[in-house]
């Protein structure tokens, strides 16, 4: 009986998985730069990879780095229930791989048309299409990067507009635990 019941005790908790999605940005919450400093709308550049973390918030958190592209808004093709969620081409996803844990560390920006791919988040296994909402383009992982809604204030910084748009981390249970 044991045997049969392991497996299905490793897809998760039965009931509530609200910890899975639990993490440390909420609406309004401003994205700081690692050195605490505001990340402001107008300072972000296409071609360029920001990492940022929630005001107030502890950066060790599994759920707290996000990375920050800038990309032309004609470029964009994501989710209908996420087209607001990139203000001036602006988008922030979770810098969790959805794959291994690993950091989303490299931002693949083309060079030579026409047959350069598109841009891309890149960790070591998988890539990630920001432009379709950070979903998979190759490798291994099972789901797209989670993706920040991004709010502009009135004084131009960047603020979260929500929580993300799913789990932060890889599929596998036992490294989220208590870590969001």
């Amino acid at each position: 009986g044991a045997a049969a019941l392991t497996p299905a005790l490793s897809c998760g908790p039965l009931l509530d998985t609200s910890s899975f999605r639990d993490t440390q940005w909420r609406r309004g919450r401003r994205l700081l730069d690692p050195d605490g400093r505001p990340l402001r709308a107008g300072d972000i550049d296409t071609d360029t990879f920001y990492s940022a973390f929630p005001e107030g918030a502890k950066q060790d958190k599994i759920g707290s780095p996000v990375v920050v592209v800038r990309l032309d808004p004609g470029q964009l093709a994501l989710p209908p229930d996420r087209t607001e969620w990139a203000p001036e081409g602006i988008l922030a996803f979770s810098k969790i791989c959805t794959h291994a844990g690993c950091a989303v560390s490299l931002y693949r920006t083309p060079r030579f048309e026409p047959t350069a791919p598109s841009p891309a988040l890149v960790c070591h296994y998988s890539t990630f299409d920001p432009a379709t909402g950070g979903d998979v383009v190759f490798g291994p992982a099972g789901r797209p990067l989670p993706q920040l809604p991004l709010l502009i204030d009135a004084g131009g910084e960047l603020r979260a507009g929500g929580g993300y748009s799913g789990p932060v981390g890889p599929s596998w249970g036992g490294v989220r635990e208590d870590e969001t």
